[in-house]
This record gives C-alpha cells, sequence and structure tokens, in this order.
C-alpha cells in the first residue's frame, strides 16, 4: 500500500494552496521541496527574511507569509532540503535528502517544478558578472545581498520590480536598458480594454515605472542589439537606444525577458506537451484541473503555463479538488461547486495575462543568438556557429544533434538551451515549433554520486518531519 495519498513536488504558491486543501479532507500527504522553509521562489524566506524590513519588497511578497503560515500548520509531511530527481510513471518518487537516496510512494502524484527566466543569449551572456533578474531577487531575499551600480536590461514586471526594491533599499543602479520594442505596445493595444478589469494590476505596473523614472535612474527605452562587454569578466553593456550606440560601463549586468515553464521534470515523465505560440514556450498538457496525459499525474502552478502567484494559488486549489474527488473523498458535483470560484477568478485573470504576454514578448533578436560566437549551450560550450554545423551535417531535430554536440547533456539538462533549441531548428528547417519538438529527457534530472545512491531508505507515512 503506497506511504501517502499523495506527494507534492514543490513548495512554492500552488504546491502550498495544494497540500492546504487537501489537508483540510484528512488526505495523507508529502511535499518535497529543495528549499530549507516553505515558499518557493516568489515567497523566498518570507517568514525569516534577512531584511530589517520586507515592506520595501512589496506587498504581493508580504502577503505570502499567511500562506507559508497556514500550510506549516496543515497536517502534511513535508520534507525540506529534498531534491527530486526520479518521477515514476509507477508512482515512485526517488530525491536526494542530507546526501541519502530516499524512495516514496504515493497514489497521486502533483508536480509543482514553478518556472525559470528565459535566457537571453547576447553575445557575452555568459561571462562572470552577468547574472539574472531573478538571481539578484534570490540573492536579496535569502542574504539581503545587492549588487551596487549594477545595470538591468530587457523588459517585464520582475524587471521594474526588483529596481525598484533596489532604489527603495537605496542601492545605486547604473541604468535601466528596457528592451520593449514600440511595436509591442500597438500589438497589445487591442487587448488594453479587457486587460482594464485588472486596472489595480495595471496600476501597480505603472507605478513601480513612476518609482523608477523619479528616481533619476537613467532609463533607455525600445533597447537593441545588446551585447555584454569583458574579456574574462563583465565591465558594460553595449546598446542601440533611440538610434544612437551607447556604452554603459558595470561589473554586474541582471538580465531578464520573461519566464517559461520548468519543464525537465514533466519532460523526463513523458507527459504530453504542446508549444505555447502566446509565450513562446512549451507547456505541459493538462485540463482545467491540472490532470496530465498520466493520469494519477497532475501539474498546478507555473510549471503548467505561466500564471503568476495569485494564478498558482487557485491552480493549486484546483488541482487538489480534483485529487479528492479521484480519491473518493469528494462526489464530482462537490467538487465542481467548491472549483467555481477559483475557475472563475482563473477566467478573469487571463484577459490581462494574455496582454502581458503580448506587450512584453521578447524580440527574435534577444530569443535567438545571432553572432555565431555566442555560446548556445552553456554547460557543454556550444555555440551558435558549432550548432549551425551540426544541422548542415544531418542533425535535424534536437535530440540528433544533442548527440553529435552534446549541446543539452551538461548538469542543467537543457534548462538553458532546450527552448532556444527548439527556435533555431524552427527557423533552420522552416517549419513551426511544434513540429521540431524537445529534448527526450531520462532520469535522475540532476548530478547524483555513487555514495549517495548506495545510501538508500524508503520513507513511510510516519516519517514526519
Amino acid at each position: 500500500m503506497p506511504a501517502f495519498d499523495c506527494a507534492i513536488v514543490g513548495a512554492g504558491p500552488a504546491g502550498m494552496s495544494a497540500a492546504i486543501e487537501l489537508a483540510k479532507r484528512g488526505a495523507r500527504i508529502a511535499v518535497l521541496d529543495r528549499g530549507r522553509r516553505a515558499g518557493g521562489q516568489i515567497y523566498r524566506a518570507v517568514t525569516d527574511s534577512p531584511l530589517p524590513d520586507t515592506q520595501v519588497l512589496g506587498s504581493d511578497y508580504t502577503e505570502g507569509a499567511a500562506l507559508v503560515a497556514a500550510f506549516e500548520q496543515a497536517d502534511a509531511t513535508h520534507f525540506t532540503q529534498a531534491d527530486v530527481w526520479h518521477v515514476g510513471d509507477d508512482s515512485r518518487i526517488l530525491f536526494s535528502r542530507q546526501g541519502e537516496t530516499h524512495e516514496l510512494h504515493c497514489r497521486e502524484i502533483v508536480l509543482c517544478p514553478g518556472a525559470m527566466e528565459r535566457p537571453m543569449p547576447i553575445p557575452g551572456w555568459t561571462l562572470p558578472g552577468v547574472m539574472t533578474a531573478g538571481s539578484a531577487q534570490v540573492m536579496l531575499k535569502s542574504d539581503a545581498t545587492v549588487a551596487e551600480g549594477a545595470i538591468f536590461a530587457g523588459s517585464g514586471p520582475l524587471l521594474y520590480l526588483i529596481v525598484a526594491q533596489y532604489l527603495r533599499l537605496g542601492v545605486p543602479v547604473a541604468a535601466l536598458v528596457d528592451t520593449t520594442p514600440r511595436s509591442n505596445y500597438f500589438d497589445a493595444a487591442p487587448m488594453l480594454p479587457r486587460a482594464l478589469r485588472r486596472l489595480p494590476l495595471l496600476k501597480k505596473g505603472l507605478s513601480l515605472l513612476r518609482e523608477i523614472r523619479n528616481a533619476g535612474v537613467p532609463f533607455f527605452r525600445g533597447a537593441s542589439a545588446l551585447q555584454v562587454l569583458g574579456d574574462e569578466h563583465a565591465i558594460g553593456l553595449r546598446f542601440i537606444a533611440g538610434g544612437t550606440s551607447h556604452e554603459i560601463g558595470a561589473r554586474t549586468i541582471f538580465l531578464h525577458h520573461g519566464v517559461q515553464p520548468n519543464l525537465n521534470m514533466t519532460r523526463a515523465m513523458d507527459l504530453e506537451h504542446q508549444w505555447n505560440p502566446e509565450q513562446l514556450c512549451w507547456q505541459v498538457k493538462s485540463d482545467a484541473f491540472g490532470q496530465t496525459s498520466v493520469p494519477h499525474v497532475s501539474v498546478a502552478g507555473d510549471g503548467a503555463g505561466i500564471v503568476g502567484a495569485d494564478g498558482a494559488r487557485a491552480a493549486g486549489r484546483l488541482t487538489a479538488l480534483n485529487i479528492l474527488h479521484r480519491l473518493g473523498r469528494l462526489p464530482r458535483t462537490d467538487r465542481d461547486n467548491a472549483a467555481a470560484a477559483d475557475l472563475g477568478a482563473l477566467a478573469a485573470m487571463a484577459p490581462f495575462r494574455a496582454f502581458i504576454d503580448r506587450l512584453y514578448r521578447p524580440t527574435k533578436a534577444l530569443r535567438l543568438p545571432n553572432v555565431p560566437t555566442t555560446l548556445v549551450c552553456r554547460c557543454e560550450e556550444q555555440s551558435l556557429a558549432q550548432l549551425r554545423a551540426g544541422f548542415d551535417q544531418g542533425a535535424r531535430d534536437p535530440n540528433a544533434l544533442k548527440m553529435l554536440t552534446r549541446c543539452g547533456m551538461g548538469p542543467c539538462q537543457g534548462r538553458q538551451c532546450g527552448h532556444v533549441l527548439t527556435e533555431l531548428l524552427s527557423d533552420w528547417r522552416g517549419e513551426p515549433a511544434e513540429a521540431v519538438g524537445y529534448y527526450r529527457l531520462r532520469s535522475p534530472q540532476r548530478l547524483l554520486t555513487l555514495d549517495e545512491l548506495s545510501r538508500f531508505h524508503a520513507v513511510s507515512a510516519e516519517a514526519a518531519e
């Protein structure tokens, strides 16, 4: 008999919300998460922040404390610092914790892998000193660490938020280089009337931009042709804005142009995926309750398609309600009645999400490298020219190119290069991304040592934290 009714992988907004809903109705739950505390990326360290005043991070962050508190009070077995590296179609989960391998069996699985930032493969993006805007937030939330005099380049709400957070802390910012093309504003304009139904969110975004302008930070709009300067370390950024070439010096450069689902876990399970043409990324196929092509596996939150923190909470609760129905604890009618509010909330969020996706849609020149020497696969150091040579030799799909060049075989298992390679092959073949496909992934999903594998333990429902 499985030790748990349900195992949830990931303790971000979706995972915590699912666990709380399941626990209310007496399900035996295990939650596995890499963090020391629950919260995921967006609510990282919200209950034990090293910052003297967390209000500088904004209400969207601080409001997460109540959710973390509710989760920690729920009757769930929470495995912290648990790195899941195999999820089987036999409902078996293998994970590493404290240098040992653990095996867990359950009836239902909820995957909440969250999102990752979209790579921006511009010349110099792999130099020391170049990171993502998400990295800036991780350092700030986890250790109260900042990078003075940094350049922030790209577009999207997260980029503006972290710049505003820096300014509230009195940290100097060298420049904000906004890559949103003017054409995006015209493309998104027809979607604005429906997006206005979420007027508070629009006002929040505008207030961030106003805050940055009022602080006097050099602000460049419509930037293109970005290039990180330096040989051994980043020393600045070159770009074109307003028809003029600019160079700004900085030892730290944060890049960002949106997020995409973290696919490795769902791909390794061979779940069905589809290409999202609006968000320009792959996402797992699932229904309104997060049910995937494998009956006992559900996906919730940004791992199933970018929906944001509030959307992830709603998705987590919906997934939990469906699992309770599958476990025989909730009749279908009761499930549907309980789900109505969250289904309505997600439907109301959809127009605003569509507007944001179109407004901050990254240009092809930033999604795909165009300089032959630019690295595409950081782990195996494969450049655009090397991949094109492999394609010309006959490697026409991601897996063939992977076998020929080792692109995607490194420690990140294609997280950084997977989407870029799909779009490159789509261009070279003259076919849509759906026809190109993605890497074929297998477990383990992280590097393991033989010593770690030899220290093997089966987990029981009594193995509470």
